[in-house]
């Protein structure tokens, strides 16, 4: 199994279904613009932290982006504890689903194996 450290990267991916309500695809774009600000702001590149965003957005459903956005925002305890409080299959979902969203916008070097 794959360990994330609790750098700004990492968090971002963390704190990584989109919901077709309209008051949750805005939701989705707040959350976009979290993830993607605090990547920028902790030296990811903008393409990369842009791509992390948008594909965390679409690709998480709320309670997994919610979380996501939590580790973006540093809020590493908390994080850590709604990740322990996720049902099994979500649990599992996150730690699949985020290290896609990583592959597929090329922030490979944000992995860290442990």
């Amino acid at each position: 199994m794959r360990r994330y450290a609790a750098s700004l990267p990492v968090r971002v991916a963390l704190a990584l279904a989109a919901v077709g309500l309209a008051a949750c695809s805005s939701e989705n774009e707040q959350s976009r613009k979290v993830i993607e600000a605090q990547c920028i702001a902790g030296g990811g590149a903008e393409d990369v932290c842009a791509c992390l965003g948008k594909t965390s957005a679409e690709r998480l459903d709320r309670e997994l982006l919610d979380i996501v956005v939590l580790g973006a925002q540093g809020e590493d305890v908390e994080t850590a504890e709604r990740i322990a409080e996720l049902p099994p299959e979500l649990e599992n979902k996150l730690s699949v689903v985020v290290p896609e969203i990583i592959k597929q916008c090329g922030a490979e070097s944000y992995l860290v194996t442990g």
